[in-house]
């Protein structure tokens, strides 16, 4: 089994939340047969509105749980999670950053393909633990592919949060292109050999650079209201008892919702 399908299966068992309960969009095409072991409802939606789907489904359906599978954000979908993270809608995003480091820890990455284009990492990449705290993120995190027991472990956890939480995973595949099926072992291997845990580190400091070792960990864990939260506090107080609050209302806006 694909190692992030894996974690995602793993991380769902241990959070003990019904399947029937979950829904996942995605950006990124996994094969149709990987997906389905997973049990859960799976939509397939156009590169980078795997967010924008999912907030769609969220509103609709309150009791949702919303996982968006998202790319690396480079190109497309980075606008869905800025606005999504700053209204704090209730999601977990798990954004696949398959981008290929020419260097790492001061190590050059021989084994990058020929797929790649010579010009793919000359741009600085995103700090996405840093861009999703700085927007509000309600829980941040990074793992590299074959971290599969802590990021089964994150996924459990941040499926109990209340807001947006988001899940960086760093897998390397040969292609841009390919089903995400097709991670190459070797670079999946070279990240995890050069990858440091530093739980509860500041986002800031986690940037990938050429010249160090990946920071992996979970990062930030805070509680902040919900945009359903805010916007049943909102039209209560203009409509008072003629408003209907939109899905369930919660003592501790941000608190835990099982």
């Amino acid at each position: 089994m694909n190692s992030i399908i894996e974690a995602i299966h793993k991380g769902i068992e241990k959070s003990g939340v019904d399947r029937k309960k979950i829904s996942i969009p995605s950006d990124i095409p996994f094969e149709p047969e990987t997906v389905k072991s997973l049990g859960v409802d799976y939509f397939q939606v156009p590169r980078g509105r795997a967010i924008a789907f999912g907030s769609g489904l969220k509103l609709g359906n309150p009791d949702l749980k919303v996982i968006p599978v998202v790319g690396d954000l480079m190109t497309l979908g980075g606008n869905h999670f800025v606005h999504g993270t700053r209204r704090n809608m209730e999601l977990l995003v798990l954004c696949i950053n398959n981008f290929v480091y020419h260097k790492i820890a001061g190590k050059s990455v021989s084994v990058v393909t020929e797929a790649f284009s010579p010009y793919s990492t000359f741009e600085e990449p995103f700090n996405f633990p840093h861009l999703g705290n700085s927007c509000g993120a309600v829980y941040t995190a990074r793992w590299t592919a074959l971290h599969t027991s802590e990021l089964a472990e994150s996924i459990a956890e941040a499926l109990h949060k209340r807001g947006m939480s988001m899940i960086e995973i760093l897998a390397p595949g040969p292609s841009y292109y390919r089903y995400i099926t097709h991670l190459d072992s070797e670079l999946m291997q070279f990240y995890f050999d050069n990858s440091i845990l530093k739980n509860n580190e500041d986002p800031r400091n986690v940037a990938i650079t050429a010249d160090k070792k990946i920071v992996v960990g979970k990062f930030t864990d805070k509680e902040r209201p919900t945009f359903i939260d805010s916007y049943n506090t909102q039209h209560k107080k203009i409509l008072g008892d003629e408003f209907t609050p939109h899905g369930p209302v919660f003592d501790k806006a941000g608190g835990g919702n099982g």
